[in-house]
């Protein structure tokens, strides 16, 4: 029997505020292993925080970490 196929789901949606203190803005909402409702929502202010969020949330899932 094959294996099953993993699968998870990252959503990033990013914004401008204006005004004091604005500036980028991200949120982003990642399923450890679709359909297990094992949700994460994290909302970031870089680029770099983006990014290195992302990053590791792919190793986790290559590595079978997430689910």
């Amino acid at each position: 029997m094959a294996p099953a196929e993993r699968t998870g789901v990252l959503v990033l949606r990013v914004w401008i505020e204006t005004g004091p203190g604005g500036g980028l803005r991200a949120r982003i909402t990642a399923e450890k292993a679709l359909g297990s409702g094992e949700r994460v929502s994290l909302v970031l202010g870089t680029v770099d925080e983006v990014i290195e969020i992302v990053r590791s949330w792919l190793h986790g899932f290559v590595d079978g970490e997430l689910g």
